[in-house]
């Protein structure tokens, strides 16, 4: 036995043999870990994160030797012998990194780490064997290092503009920190100047980060924006004054839900961040993070959070949905404490369901739908899990301010059943026909649904459905929806923003666009509708690839000039790494 574990290890006295024996042994533990965390956390950034620098070290070691012992003939020689399995370890953990991008549908990383592959293969294999062509050797060595660079756009957070040609409506960032999957979107004018700010939080980092209107002067260049706390996969967030302070605050939604037996490290939760008063909150310092209030730990995956007084008391409570398998999030309202002094008390806080069961709870809309006094929601609860034969259009009656039974589920009602929505869809509350009774009107992917309240929807669940046909450059997947006033001819226009289909958005579709009507009646046949291009798909280098994916939106007159501009958030946007969009507002030039 000794005599074989000599034979076996014996090459390691050697210091390169054992220096490249300890980077492999290193390298492979590092992308293990990778797997590991992507496994139970379902966090890609981290196995990327992990993947590149394992290939780093390996590369660097390997150059750095290279140099040591290029010229000393006999070291040079066990270098070579040395450092062969090594080198084969940078195209396996590449080819790794590339599979798990395609079943994680990040296309582009995909992309990008083949042709990190494809560079090393010329790098290594090719140009050693054509060095009497120097030509040839010359063209392919640049290939190769253009291939290898290419993802320091990832690095460069965005710093190159979007698409002119794609902006009809010009389009001005606010926010750009570089981070992925720009998630929430919510407007206050936190420090009391007259403008509204924003705040937005970034998924894969875990910031929440508000923006502030930086005044007129400024308001076309990116706007001053702070990072006031940190959560694992923050999905959502909202202002309010939740602890009675007379201050905004903040209140997120985040977190992984649990798959079956399978707990996930990173759990879930809604927390607050207490806000400092408006002379002091643009210091980042000044915001206070709470826990995570107790009812709502690990009770699935959190998509979507506002603020609102249920109960009626005066202290602003929660309403909060999402997502899960094995707990379901549901949709829910958080009561707030009665007294002041227990409002940051995250333990005084109670969670009550509204509907344990549902599928997916992000994106909904409040309104008096039923015209009792009180205020309702709709929802859409589709989502990438939701089975598509349980896809539904809902509306939940609220069973009355301050009463009892708001504590217990309220009565669900489906207004429509059909697969034609994607992952995540939105519904946006308006009254079209000034009966005071609000209609309910979501997209698909052809067509505008504008169901029509039928005056006593409490007890007539058979709403007319009103199908507008979209422009076929309008036809893809849409998420946001909005009705507002944005041309001032005092009748209602209809917003929607697309998202794309596993990474494509074409550049030839309207990945923004607004439709107006003419008559007084939208929901007449006889009511022509005109579609209008806002943004057109920024796609990737004008190809169909890694397009946009629009989240939230919100209207103000930003430049105060008299319109109604757009502002919204991008939840992704990649092109190569080297353009993103984060949050924006679209300058109206209507009026």
């Amino acid at each position: 036995m000794a005599k074989w574990m000599k034979s076996k290890f014996y090459p390691l006295r050697n210091s390169i043999n054992l220096t490249f024996f300890l980077v492999d042994v290193i390298t492979i533990l590092i992308v293990v870990i990778g797997l590991i965390q992507l496994t139970f956390d379902l966090y890609l950034v981290k196995f990327v994160l992990f993947s590149l620098i394992a290939i780093l070290i390996l590369t660097v070691v390997s150059i750095f030797l290279y140099y040591k012992y290029r010229r000393n003939e006999l070291k040079f020689k066990t270098f070579r012998k040395a450092q062969y399995y090594s080198f084969l370890l940078i195209p396996a953990f590449t080819g790794i990194f590339s599979i798990v991008c395609i079943f994680g549908r990040q296309y582009m990383l995909a992309l990008v780490m083949g042709i990190i592959l494809l560079g090393f293969l010329i790098g290594y294999t090719i140009l050693p064997r054509i060095k009497k062509f120097p030509r040839l050797s010359r063209v392919l060595l640049v290939a190769a290092i253009f291939s290898i660079v290419v993802p320091f756009g990832f690095f460069v957070k965005g710093q190159l503009d979007p698409r002119s040609a794609s902006q009809v409506w010009k389009m001005h960032e606010i926010d750009n920190p570089g981070f992925l999957l720009s998630n929430g979107l919510d407007p206050a004018d936190v420090n009391g100047d007259g403008y509204d700010d924003y705040v937005t939080n970034y998924e894969w980092h875990g910031t929440i980060r508000i923006e502030f209107h930086p005044g007129l002067a400024h308001v076309k260049e990116p706007w001053p924006a702070i990072t006031i706390g940190f959560a694992s996969n923050t999905e959502s967030s909202g202002f309010g004054d939740f602890d009675g302070d007379g201050n905004f605050d903040v209140v997120v939604a985040h977190g992984i839900e649990r798959f079956g037996f399978v707990k996930f490290p990173v759990r879930s939760g809604v927390c607050f961040i207490w806000g400092p008063p408006p002379a002091s909150c643009m210091d980042a310092s000044a915001w206070e993070m709470s826990e995570d209030v107790p009812g709502t730990i690990e009770n699935g995956h959190y998509l979507y959070i506002r603020g609102q007084d249920v109960n009626g008391d005066g202290a602003l409570d929660v309403i909060v949905g999402g997502r899960g398998l094995n707990p379901r999030a549901g949709l829910k309202w958080i009561e707030a404490p009665l007294n002041l002094s227990d409002r940051r008390v995250v333990s005084k806080w109670q969670v009550h369901n509204i509907d344990a069961n549902l599928e997916s709870g992000h994106g909904f809309s409040f309104g008096d739908i039923d015209q009792d006094g009180d205020f309702d929601i709709a929802l859409c609860n589709s989502d990438w899990d939701t089975l598509e034969e349980e896809e539904e259009i809902l509306w939940y009656e609220n069973p009355g301010t301050g009463l009892p039974a708001q504590r217990d589920p309220w009565s669900k009602h489906l207004l429509y059943h059909s697969d034609e929505f994607y992952s995540k869809g939105q519904v946006t509350l308006a009254n079209l026909t000034a009966d005071n009774y609000p209609e309910i009107l979501a997209f698909t992917e052809t067509h505008l649904l504008i169901f029509k309240n039928p005056q006593n929807p409490e007890v007539n669940d058979t709403w007319e459905i009103i199908r507008i046909p979209k422009i076929p450059e309008a036809c893809w997947l849409t998420r946001p929806i909005k009705v507002v006033d944005l041309n001032n001819d005092t009748k209602l226009d209809i917003l929607g923003m697309l998202t794309h289909r596993d990474g494509a958005l074409p550049t030839n579709k309207a990945a923004v666009f607004l439709m107006e009507y003419s008559g007084t009646d939208p929901t007449s046949p006889s009511a022509n509708w005109t579609t209008h291009v806002i943004k057109w798909g920024e796609g990737l280098l004008g190809m169909i690839a890694n397009g946009e994916k629009w989240d939230q939106v919100a209207f103000d007159d930003v430049d105060r000039d008299g319109d109604l501009d757009i502002v919204a958030n991008c939840e992704e946007c990649h092109s190569l790494g080297f353009v993103f969009i984060s949050v924006v507002w679209f300058e109206n030039p209507l009026v």
